[in-house]
């Protein structure tokens, strides 16, 4: 999980250098009302660059902190014996599956319709 964290300055659109590492990177608070701007990042890199630069706590503060929730990946069923394309598409075709042929065209969509059937090919390479 990756905490997110935003923050707010009082001068409306500022743009500000602050430095991450050997690099210079530019950060622009975005305001719709001219007065109050903010910046989101969920880079830990350019979080403690902005809380260490000189216009921390006097042009800009920390806003809000929040942290973001991952998504998890199903857990997919491996089937190791299809062993090619077509041995995939028609047991996708088949019940309990039922995926029309359209929707199992090339190798990419065939990949996606088993993970949305919970299943994988673990014999097959993309």
């Amino acid at each position: 999980m990756k905490n997110i964290k935003t923050y707010e300055t009082c001068h409306g659109n500022l743009s500000t250098v602050v430095r991450v590492g050997d690099c210079n990177i530019r950060i622009r608070f975005i305001s719709k009302d001219n007065v109050h701007g903010y910046y989101a990042t969920t880079d830990v890199a350019v979080q403690e660059a902005i809380e260490s630069d000189s216009g921390y706590g006097v042009k800009f503060t920390l806003f809000e902190e929040a942290v973001s929730p991952c998504k998890k990946e199903p857990d997919l069923r491996a089937i190791p014996e299809i062993t090619t394309w077509q041995g995939a598409k028609e047991l996708l075709r088949e019940a309990p599956y039922s995926i029309p042929a359209k929707e199992l065209s090339s190798p990419g969509k065939i990949e996606r319709a088993a993970k949305k059937a919970g299943i994988i090919f673990t014999a097959l390479k993309v």
